[in-house]
């Protein structure tokens, strides 16, 4: 995966879940400054959406790099 195939999914503002860890695991933090608003937007949504998921047991959710996860959302605050 690359940044615009990143940067249309984000754009698209429907991200599949088997979507989200390729997507972490491929931007980096001066990726960010790339994508447009919108894009960003969805990021944070995203992300913030998985890490409430990661808080029950049940949801399934799961994040390969959670550090990386944290510090994206970090970053685009």
């Amino acid at each position: 995966m690359n940044l615009n195939d990143i940067k249309k999914l984000l754009s698209n503002g429907d991200v599949l879940a088997e979507k989200i860890n390729p997507i972490i695991n491929t931007l980096s933090m001066d990726d960010l400054e790339k994508l447009s608003e919108l894009e960003a937007n969805t990021l944070r949504e995203v992300l913030n959406n998985m890490l409430v998921l990661l808080q029950d047991p049940s949801s399934g959710a799961y994040i390969e790099n959670l550090d990386k996860a944290n510090a994206l959302l970090v970053e685009l605050a």
